[in-house]
């Protein structure tokens, strides 16, 4: 008998993620559309929740209007059964420790994190392509941050020919930012930001701030690819005229069928790693 697993939330990439699991699950979806009354729900071996999972205390549910507290999901989990989410917070995993469940968080899983790393560089360029009237070819790319969003926004801008430089804290993330061909800088360089077209924040805290911002170009156009609270003073920003985009989710958005079948995947290999475990 195959285990049960309710899809809860999310973004359409959730809903590319659930047709894929029901090759393996029975599967169930709530927070799309057509959801069932959350009432006629039963309880399921596997919860699924999105990236992002929580926005305070509630689910993060963009694709249905009303609120779903994040405590009554685990109503509709079997005790003893497994959750997946994105970015679960200390509260929401105590709760699944009353209820001995396994916790698996995305943003834990290092396949799965390096595969969106490269659809969010993808999305990033999309997002610099359409809302900047210049070529990348030959565009000043500043990137905040070397981790596996900053390489691989790098690698994308850099082969359709635009000239990167990394700002990073670390000299070992400077030296391996020129060894792999990029320009690299000390975060944050006041001449970088001066020359820059175009900086991408990778950097989850404030790292652009007013002093920062009146140093950047006025045709400049920044785009923060950090989560909340992001990394750039966005009122600084309007006030001094600069163009400057917030893109969290970035893979949802432009990439919703590839993004979730990296996420069934991921639940797929992850699940099949807790029954040999458990077997051992």
């Amino acid at each position: 008998m195959r285990k049960t697993l309710l899809v809860m939330g999310g973004d359409r990439r959730m809903e590319y993620a659930a047709e894929r699991l029901s090759d393996c699950f029975e599967v169930f979806t709530y927070g799309f559309s057509q959801s069932p009354p959350i009432w006629e729900l039963k309880q399921a071996d596997v919860l699924v929740l999105p990236y992002l999972s929580l926005s305070g205390e509630y689910l993060n549910t963009p694709l249905l209007s009303q609120k779903i507290p994040a405590v009554s999901a685990l109503d509709l989990l079997k005790f003893g059964g497994t959750v997946f989410g994105g970015g679960l917070d200390d509260a929401f995993l105590s709760y699944c420790a009353e209820r001995c469940a396994k916790v698996h968080d995305f943003f834990d899983d290092e396949l799965l994190t390096a595969d969106n790393a490269r659809l969010t560089a993808e999305g990033a360029l999309e997002t610099v392509l359409r809302e900047t009237d210049f070529s990348v070819e030959g565009a000043k790319v500043l990137i905040l941050g070397f981790g596996r969003v900053g390489k691989a926004c790098a690698a994308a801008f850099s082969a359709l020919g635009a000239e990167v430089t990394v700002s990073a804290r670390s000299l070992s993330a400077r030296e391996n930012a020129r060894n792999t061909g990029y320009r690299a800088c000390e975060f944050i360089s006041l001449g970088a930001l001066k020359r820059a077209d175009v900086i991408i924040n990778t950097v989850p805290e404030k790292v652009l701030l007013r002093k920062d911002l009146e140093k950047i170009k006025k045709d400049a156009f920044i785009l923060d690819l950090a989560s909340k609270p992001f990394g750039t003073d966005f009122d600084a920003a309007k006030d001094l005229g600069l163009k400057a985009e917030t893109a969290p989710g970035l893979p949802g958005k432009t990439a919703p069928k590839t993004a979730g079948s990296f996420i069934a995947e991921a639940i797929i290999r992850l699940t099949k790693e807790d029954a040999r475990n458990d077997l051992s």
